[in-house]
């Protein structure tokens, strides 16, 4: 019943109820249509479908009579991305490699033995912070002005989302889509000017900061000249009309890559961006459903304009770290660290997911860790008072850890993404200066010791089971994490912390060896 490699392709095979009239299979292999792959029914219940899938990592579900998604109830493997998707990698001899439990240094997955592409020095010690130019200060001169904010937090590298001019023919809400681009070489003049943005970069590199770019990869707006211009760049139905694959996308236009003078077009339009303002990296949008040729070619061509150039890939996908990117997303540590604190899973779960989750990676990977990002409910609000433990995890681990915007003050109105679809901002009136100082404590432990940025990882046992703990070491430190998710006090055994002195901590009482409930430390060996 588990995907299974065949000369075809890949084998999918689903048992349905008796009643079902029809099964299909959507995922990012089909830009997630759901009528585009039918399963054939070879029993009463039984339905089977064998589809050619290229190398790289594929999320999936099941899709019975047009309207239930389903995971693959054969397949144990949930996606990263916290919308419980059934996933797969495929590598480049079309063999199916599902993560399994036990993977370790000891014994890791077929892609480990092979490196990760080398990133640039100085996203290696990233703490990266997300933000919507016209939601956090209105227009380039409200981030510049705030700039100085960002640096007592302590994040080092800005990430601001698309600020080219949104499509209008379907907009949702007041303001539409900003990722549905109307013209990828122009600036949507509610947030400034070319002199404004360069002014921006300019005065954040002043302050030591790197400045990455939101790049919408695979589609434009439904409205953009291109679509008039170029109509053999975007995809087609059999009519002749343009469109875009993915479902309730109707004011999108997807970009087909088969087309060279596309690729060539839009290389160059991100060349263009980086050489007028600076940008020091790029982050891909839905990255997942572009073909992995597009981005190693992407790649290879913007180096040759910023040698130091790190790109993220919204994506989880262990091919794109062999030749094109540099971060790819991991969300898994949010959903274990919510299970916890629900009581739900245990510090020993997130050791293992941990585990088979960097050893069946490129060896060097570089994951980008988040509580919060745009696709998904604040932290806070589901974790409560674990947020303090969970956010010491976060900025503890390794990785590149990532800020949704108002993350640090516990911002409560974001909802996802589609606020940004009408007049949003984020609501200041309600920060708050005890988490943000917990966030800027946090990000300064890391700046303050390379372990906490590079050092190896190594998940402690015996711990009880709401209690998260690690050491980060390096030749030259050892960091001890340990925080407690749970509402009771817990009692570590002596042998945890005997060899460290805390050197940041709520909640610890040395003498008794108990962290507070929702307690956490970061401790300095002897």
């Amino acid at each position: 019943m588990l995907p299974t490699a065949t000369p075809a392709g890949v084998r999918f095979v689903f048992d349905a109820a008796p009643d079902a009239r029809t099964v299909a299979l959507a995922g990012t292999f089909n830009s997630w249509v759901g009528d585009a792959c039918m399963m054939e029914r070879v029993t009463p219940t039984r339905w089977q479908v064998t589809l050619p899938i290229a190398a790289g990592r594929h999320l999936y579900k099941i899709v019975v009579d047009g309207t239930e998604w389903l995971r693959d109830p054969a397949n144990p493997w949930i996606s990263e991305d916290g919308q419980n998707n059934s996933c797969l990698t495929v590598d480049e001899t079309g063999a199916v490699l599902l993560r399994h439990p036990g993977l370790s240094a000891a014994t890791p997955g077929p892609l480990y033995a092979r490196p990760a592409l080398a990133s640039p020095g100085w996203l290696h010690d990233a703490a990266i912070y997300q933000l919507s130019v016209k939601a956090f200060g209105g227009d380039f001169d409200g981030v510049r002005a705030k700039l100085g904010y960002l640096s007592e937090l302590g994040v080092n590298t800005l990430w601001i989302m698309p600020v080219q001019p949104i499509g209008i023919s379907g907009r949702r809400g007041t303001h539409g889509d900003p990722y549905a681009v109307r013209d990828f070489l122009a600036i949507d003049p509610a947030l400034g000017d070319e002199q404004g943005l360069r002014a921006l970069v300019d005065a954040a590199h002043a302050r030591g900061m790197r400045v990455l770019f939101d790049w919408t990869l695979n589609r434009a707006s439904v409205d953009n000249p291109l679509t008039q211009t170029h109509p053999e760049w975007f995809t087609r139905r059999a009519d002749g009309s343009i469109y875009y694959a993915v479902p309730n996308r109707d004011y999108f236009a997807g970009f087909d890559f088969s087309n060279a003078e596309l690729r060539r077009y839009l290389i160059d339009a991100m060349a263009g961006w980086i050489e007028r303002f600076g940008f020091d990296g790029l982050r891909f949008d839905d990255s997942d459903i572009t073909p992995l040729d597009f981005l190693e070619q992407i790649r290879a061509a913007l180096l040759k304009v910023q040698p130091e150039l790190a790109i993220i890939s919204q994506a989880y996908d262990e091919f794109h770290h062999f030749a094109s990117c540099d971060l790819t997303y991991e969300g898994g540590t949010r959903a274990i660290l919510l299970a916890i604190a629900r009581g739900e899973a245990s510090g020993a779960d997130l050791a293992r997911y941990w585990s088979e989750s960097t050893y069946s990676f490129p060896r060097g990977a570089l994951r980008l860790r988040w509580l919060d990002e745009k696709e998904q409910p604040r932290a806070s609000s589901l974790l409560g008072a674990a947020l303090r433990p969970a956010a010491a995890v976060l900025l503890a681990l390794d990785g590149v850890p990532h800020l949704m915007m108002g993350q640090e003050f516990g911002e409560p109105s974001w909802r996802d993404w589609t606020v940004l679809f009408d007049d949003y901002r984020i609501d200041w009136s309600a920060f708050d200066a005890s988490i943000y100082a917990h966030y800027q404590r946090l990000l300064a432990l890391r700046r303050e010791h390379p372990a906490l940025r590079r050092g190896e990882v190594a998940f402690l046992d015996g711990l009880p089971p709401g209690v998260v703990g690690f050491t980060r070491s390096t030749a030259q430190e050892s960091v001890l994490l340990l925080a407690n998710l749970s509402s009771g006090a817990a009692t570590l055994p002596p042998s945890v912390f005997a060899q460290y002195t805390a050197g940041a901590a709520a909640g610890w009482d040395a003498a008794a060896g108990t962290l507070a409930a929702h307690g956490w430390m970061i401790c300095l060996q002897h």
